[in-house]
């Protein structure tokens, strides 16, 4: 659990399934695995439970937050965001999102070092950043990309280590990194505040401004403070889990070269021309599978878990109140029984047939229930877009070749910094 957590859930699952009680220092995690049990925790008794928010930090930095909040204050708050997430909405974003993707691959093309070796994160980063951006406070995020860079990449240098996972920090380091970062967050509460002004001030259609136009609607209108927590939750929600998703994404893609000449193939049937459009995405099935198969192996958000709010029984087992619940996406998307060869890239999975013969709760990268991830659309026509985008222009030739693992944080990102070679193929 110390070393390896994600791999060791998955021995539990495997191995107990059902509600596996696993002894911690403090006292109990009640791991819950299978497809029946997690929709009677996750649904069936979603009125016993509360988002399990012990993370004082994730508070500091989201607050109530969509992501946070409960009751009546999470269901005011997706209310509000709902309208940016329904279908003709996001047919408008990618009319913008598509120009934006193409504008900075031109930034690839354009690298005079054509046989340089870059790494992947900090390219989708910056891309995945503005992209959420431009959503939520329209183009005037521009202005403030690089100072909003500048202070993710503070916060991920001074979050507090998980103890299971580091050696600990001695008190006057654990002190200073502390202060360190109480310093940027109230840069980044500046910035998410001063972006709010302008945004209202450019009057631009974005997330922001239907989050406003709520009030106009005769529904209590969201103070500043709120819509800060609400842009702040949408923002690294957005961003953080597309740039894990697309490095997780071109690196297997990197080593998978039947999966990716399918997804050339498919693509280059689509005419040439530097941006895609609503239409030209629904032909792209191969690669809406290629990303769903990514996200069974390497889903960001790789566990969900709930707090007893009373006693409750699951699975023929008696849960204590104040008792936390666990699943693990990480294992519940390799248990064999609903994924034969789970260890295995198989984008056929993702098949409509076997899609529709699979249990709905098999398969959780957006979460399930009443508290799923109101942006899952939208991230599937996201990625959808960049896969086919960056197909379409480059070979991404795979340079790292030490074994990759998945690292529990915030999100599953990588062990370590995956490299490729950026060679351009074909003019669009």
């Amino acid at each position: 659990m110390r070393h390896a957590p994600m791999q060791f859930l998955t021995r539990v699952a495997i191995r107990y399934g059902g509600v596996a009680r696993i002894p911690l220092a403090r006292g109990f995690l009640y791991l819950v695995s299978g497809p029946e049990l997690i929709k009677a925790l996750l649904v069936d008794h979603r009125t016993r439970f509360i988002k399990n928010t012990r993370y004082s930090v994730m508070q500091r930095v989201l607050g109530q937050g969509l992501l946070l909040s409960e009751g009546d204050v999470w269901r005011r708050q997706r209310l509000a965001a709902q309208p940016s997430f329904k279908p003709g909405a996001l047919e408008r974003q990618v009319s913008w999102m598509s120009p934006m993707i193409a504008d900075y691959l031109d930034g690839w093309d354009a690298r005079k070092d054509r046989d340089a070796i870059v790494e992947l994160s900090p390219e989708f980063e910056r891309l995945a950043q503005s992209l959420a951006g431009r959503l939520l406070f329209g183009s005037v995020f521009a202005q403030h990309a690089a100072a909003i860079l500048g202070i993710t990449e503070s916060m991920r240098k001074y979050w507090p280590s998980v103890p299971r996972l580091w050696r600990p920090l001695t008190k006057k380091r654990q002190a200073e990194n502390a202060r360190h970062l109480e310093q940027t967050l109230a840069e980044l509460d500046a910035q998410i505040l001063a972006l709010i002004g302008e945004s209202q001030a450019a009057a631009e259609p974005c997330m922001l401004s239907t989050l406003r136009a709520d009030a106009a609607d005769g529904c209590k209108p969201f103070t500043t403070a709120e819509l800060c927590d609400q842009m702040k939750t949408l923002f690294f929600a957005g961003y953080e889990t597309t740039a894990t998703s697309m490095i997780w994404t071109h690196y297997l893609l990197g080593r998978h070269g039947a999966v990716r000449a399918r997804v050339l193939q498919e693509v280059d049937q689509i005419p040439a021309g530097r941006t895609l459009t609503v239409e030209q995405l629904d032909a792209l099935p191969y690669v809406e599978q290629v990303f769903k198969e990514t996200l069974r192996l390497y889903s960001p958000i790789h566990s969900l878990s709930r707090v007893a709010l009373e006693e409750c029984e699951l699975g023929g087992y008696v849960l204590p109140k104040g008792a936390t619940a666990m699943v693990s996406l990480y294992a519940s998307h390799r248990l064999p029984q609903h994924w034969p060869h789970p260890r295995r890239f198989d984008p056929e999975r993702f098949t409509p047939a076997h899609s529709a013969a699979r249990h709905r709760f098999s398969y959780l990268p957006f979460a399930a229930g009443h508290r799923n991830c109101i942006g899952a659309t939208l991230a599937m026509v996201e990625a959808k877009l960049i896969i086919a985008q960056i197909a379409r222009r480059f070979h991404l030739h795979l340079v790292t070749r030490a074994p990759v693992r998945p690292h529990a944080g915030t999100t599953m990102h990588p062990s370590h910094e995956i490299r490729v070679r950026i060679e351009p193929r074909r003019t669009a």
